[in-house]
């Protein structure tokens, strides 16, 4: 079933790729710094190197059972993915933003990509789970975000494309596709920095 917005299926987990890449990490961060330096009031909204992710797909799971649920569909899915593993890298270069808000470096790819995310979609789908669809599949990597109850808080302004007209055409760097993870959303992290993860996928 695919949940199509409302507090009731309001998406709470995501599957994911991880970007782990050195380079990327590196760049992304000398990117925020520069953006921070402009503008300060972002310093506590950018994403760590550690948080950084591609979105697949997000899920509205409200119980352990559901939770499980999420879990088994990962795992299940784990030998198709493998045979839909994308050929090519996924290419991250520039920066644009979502409606002021979110600040995301551009993701390149092949249709493959898409193959593989929409089969993990259609499984999550099939096996009963609230994948929340509130817009066409775009893939990203959020890098800085400005919505949210913290930002209100902090009384913080939107996102002035200026801020990264010199950062349109940068490329980032460049990563396989080597694992899929489903994460829990808000502020909780394992030690490694990333976020909560009852389940994770290893493909090469």
């Amino acid at each position: 079933m695919a949940a199509k917005g409302g507090d009731r299926e309001r998406a709470n987990y995501f599957y994911c790729v991880r970007v782990t890449d050195p380079e990327i990490h590196k760049n992304i961060q000398n990117a925020l710094d520069w953006i921070v330096d402009k503008e300060p009031q972002f310093a506590n909204f950018c994403y760590t190197p550690e948080m950084l992710h591609v979105t697949l797909a997000e899920v509205s799971l409200q119980n352990d059972e559901a939770i499980q649920k999420a879990s088994q569909v990962l795992k299940d899915c784990q030998p198709k993915l493998r045979d839909l593993l994308p050929n090519s890298p996924l290419v991250f270069k520039g920066i644009s933003d979502f409606h002021t808000k979110v600040m995301i470096s551009k993701v390149f790819h092949e249709n493959d990509f898409l193959s593989f995310a929409s089969h993990l979609r259609t499984e999550a789908k099939e096996a009963g789970l609230n994948v929340v669809e509130n817009h066409e599949f775009n893939p990203h990597m959020t890098i800085l975000k400005v919505s949210g109850v913290k930002a209100k808080k902090a009384k913080v302004g939107n996102i002035n494309p200026w801020l990264y007209v010199n950062l349109k055409e940068t490329l980032f760097g460049q990563q396989e596709v080597r694992s899929v993870h489903l994460c829990k959303m808000g502020s909780g992290r394992r030690d490694d920095g990333f976020y909560l993860t009852p389940a994770e996928i290893f493909l090469r």
